[in-house]
């Protein structure tokens, strides 16, 4: 008999810590009379286990790690229909923030046991799920400085900050891209392209865009070249929440666009805090169906 609740555990913070968090869910879930397993993996066999997962008879399937961890199950549990429950053990869990998942191990539980389902809205790269947003230029490389920091000293705020820095003293990208939209084509040359579909986000570095949302699109972020300070101008502006629309980046509402670099066959691109090499043109569009997320109940007002 197949289980009702499928766990899968992104084991990458270290064994100790998933054994830990293990015997927390394992104390919550045994309450709810719900039959459930819980899977502790890494790498490519978090892939293995949600495919097997997502193939069988269970109702939810669970994913516990950062956004590229949940990014990774949600992948596969899109097309069934099922219902996918998260557990932000991540570094930033913008896609739990969005949905307002506590990020506390015991309360994200109970959401999966208490809560309701949401429908949420995500988009798609080239047959790749994308749940927050994708991106060239500057923040792979600051994602590929993030790695390095992470293989030496360990995954933590404090490095992924410091990867910023550090990337914001480097000369800016310089990126010829031709965009086509559903409005028309631009060329621009700018250090970077960024696709987003994350309110929380948008809010924490008040960009603008929110008005993208309801009516089924995303927000098409294109920054401007401002010399060869370029990188360290957004980074201090992005740092301190005053990025200026118009005068910094361009903002489009779209809910389809071709991204193809002049000039290069290869991209290397930012998908939902990971770091992937994709060939060019790349399209992202809104997915035309939306994930099926357990996410907490509404609070009633008094």
């Amino acid at each position: 008999m197949a289980n009702s609740i499928e766990v899968i555990l992104n084991a990458a913070a270290g064994s100790q810590r998933a054994d830990e968090m293990s015997q927390i869910l394992k104390r919550i879930l045994q309450g709810s009379g719900q039959s459930f397993h819980i899977a502790v993996a890494k790498g490519d066999e978090i892939h293995r286990i949600a495919q097997v997962r997502a193939a069988g008879d269970c109702k939810m399937i669970v994913a516990g790690g950062g956004d590229g961890t949940v990014c990774r199950i949600a992948q596969l549990v899109l097309p069934t229909g099922k219902l996918l429950g998260v557990l932000p053990l991540g570094t930033f869990n913008y896609f739990a923030r969005n949905l307002r998942i506590p990020l506390d191990l015991e309360e994200a539980a109970r959401v999966l046991l208490n809560g309701t389902p949401t429908r949420a809205p995500v988009l798609n790269l080239d047959g790749r799920l994308v749940l927050n947003n994708a991106s060239i230029g500057i923040h792979p490389a600051v994602l590929l400085q993030r790695r390095k920091l992470y293989q030496r000293w360990g995954r933590s705020q404090l490095n992924a900050y410091l990867s910023v820095f550090l990337t914001a003293f480097q000369r800016a990208p310089r990126l010829r891209v031709r965009l086509a939209t559903d409005g028309g084509e631009v060329v621009r040359e700018t250090p970077l392209v960024m696709a987003c579909s994350n309110a929380y986000q948008m809010e924490t570095f008040a960009l603008a865009g929110l008005e993208c949302l309801p009516a089924k699109k995303f927000a098409l972020y294109v920054a401007r070249m401002v010399g060869r300070a370029t990188t360290f101008r957004l980074g201090l502006r992005a740092i301190v929440r005053q990025l200026r629309v118009g005068i910094d980046y361009e903002s489009i509402c779209v809910s389809d666009v071709t991204i193809e670099p002049v000039q290069r066959r290869h991209l290397r691109v930012a998908l939902d805090g990971e770091l992937e090499r994709l060939e060019s043109p790349m399209r992202i569009r809104v997915a035309p169906q939306e994930l099926r997320v357990m996410s907490p109940r509404e609070q009633k007002p008094g």
